[in-house]
């Protein structure tokens, strides 16, 4: 499977409320310059000198379908613009000499804090949804986080993002910015399909049945173990308690889905011996496209899976959430919860390699019977694969 590397995802934006980073010392977020204006709101305004405001070229045509442009500011500045996670309230940009990023605010007094290669920048004042770090070297690959301080509300959206700066021989011009970016989009190549999944699985090899005062809340209770998994978060696991797998495929956007339920096993605790299996039900678990545009597709991915020895009560691995997909390789989970047992893990496979997009390990047992005995959790993440 080959796809479009193409890490050009930090995009400009806006210096009103932009901090700017030096070597050794944390930014600030300040109201530096506001006649550079690059921020979500304006790009979604198309205010700025664009290619609508002119003749659009092939290759403006051939960025575009990857929710690419090149775009000089009112101050003159050029730089490669990603819109393709537009929708879900990030933008990003890259020039030789800056890195820029710019999204939506959560509340207008949420703080963020943002980090380049796991090193904190600045924590943003509130409300302050843009920022600018000058201190980048020209053909050189950074990692951004953008998340929310901790006293922001945990729905929060948090977002990373991969961006390879430009080196200063691409900006001699617009057009050398251009045929930058499409000299990477050549090299990378051209994405035939993606896969994304979502497994859960118990990484114990047996965990005891569940008991609640004293007595079995299943079939089997004190004495006995259900089987597990017996691993980590391994995407080349053989053995996970529940999977959906969504294929996309890039040329027509079309999603299939596949699923699979791990046999559910149970030992006699005192001698090991297997006593009894089943297989729960698979036909609530699935994944499903919910839309597409010129270069992403979203899907929405359900997985619930009962234990079939506890048919009396409501517990069950449970969950479900919604992420976009673009072609030039960003991706952004939108919505989900999901029930705190057992881990949880999502990637996105990338011809025989793959990116972690989620990872939970698990509260309790007891997180099976749901929001009553434990919170859910939220899904999240962003970033580029």
């Amino acid at each position: 499977m080959k796809r479009t590397r193409l890490f050009l995802v930090v995009s400009i934006l806006s210096l009103a409320g932009a901090g700017t980073y030096a070597p050794g010392a944390a930014a600030v977020g300040s109201n530096a310059n506001p006649a550079v204006d690059f921020s979500i709101s304006t790009v979604r305004a198309a205010a700025t000198k664009a290619a609508r405001t002119t003749t659009a070229t092939a290759a403006d045509h051939r960025l575009g379908s990857q929710g690419l442009q090149v775009v000089t500011s009112p101050a003159g500045d050029a730089a490669i613009v990603d819109t393709s996670l537009i929708n879900r309230g990030i933008i990003s940009a890259a020039s030789p000499s800056f890195v820029s990023l710019s999204w939506d605010a959560h509340s207008p007094t949420t703080r963020y804090t943002v980090t380049r290669d796991g090193r904190p920048l600045t924590q943003l004042g509130p409300g302050v949804t843009t920022f600018r770090d000058t201190s980048v070297t020209g053909g050189a690959t950074y990692t951004y986080r953008v998340s929310p301080s901790t006293s922001a509300s945990a729905d929060a959206t948090m977002w990373s993002m991969k961006v390879a700066v430009p080196s200063s021989a691409d900006t001699s011009s617009t057009a050398a910015l251009t045929d930058a970016a499409l000299k990477r989009m050549a090299a990378a190549g051209v994405g035939t399909t993606s896969t994304l999944s979502w497994v859960t699985f118990i990484p114990q090899a047996r965990i005891d049945a569940p008991v609640i005062a004293g007595k079995a809340i299943c079939t089997y209770g004190s004495g006995y173990q259900f089987g597990g998994d017996n691993h980590g978060f391994v995407w080349t696991a053989a053995s996970n308690r529940t999977a959906v797998h969504a294929v996309v495929t890039w040329s027509t956007k079309a999603v299939s889905s596949h699923t699979s339920i791990g046999t559910t096993n149970v030992y006699r605790k005192s001698t090991g011996a297997l006593v009894a299996q089943r297989t729960a039900s698979a036909s609530q678990t699935y994944a499903k496209k919910l839309g597409s545009g010129s270069n992403y597709v979203d899907i929405h991915m359900v997985t619930h899976a009962s234990n079939p020895f506890c048919p009396s009560v409501a517990g069950a691995i449970d969950g479900a959430f919604s992420i976009t997909l673009t072609q030039s390789g960003s991706y952004a989970i939108f919505s989900g919860k999901h029930r705190q047992m057992p881990n949880h893990y999502v990637y996105l496979y990338d011809q025989s390699a793959a990116k972690d997009v989620y990872k939970l390990s698990y509260a309790n047992p007891l997180c099976l019977f749901g929001a009553a005995t434990c919170a859910l959790a939220t899904f999240w993440g962003s970033g580029s694969f």
